[in-house]
């Protein structure tokens, strides 16, 4: 998974989007994930912390090693 804020000046989107684009062409799973008004420190704002810790379980909910979803 790829986290970027879009106003990262660090590691620009677009070398995000050219990584994601290398992983999709070899076939690996991955996700890209853009924070809108975020720079290289995207957890700054309490909204972005909660939605990077979002995506984060997201993916590892995804592919937990046990196969289950850990819902009820």
């Amino acid at each position: 998974m790829l986290l970027t804020g879009e106003n990262d000046y660090r590691t620009p989107i677009s070398e995000t989007e050219q990584f994601y684009t290398a992983l999709q062409l070899m076939k690996v799973p991955s996700a890209m994930v853009r924070i809108p008004e975020a720079g290289h420190g995207i957890a700054a704002r309490p909204s972005n912390l909660m939605a990077k810790v979002a995506h984060i379980l997201a993916w590892f909910e995804k592919y937990r090693a046990d196969g289950t979803s850990g819902r009820s």
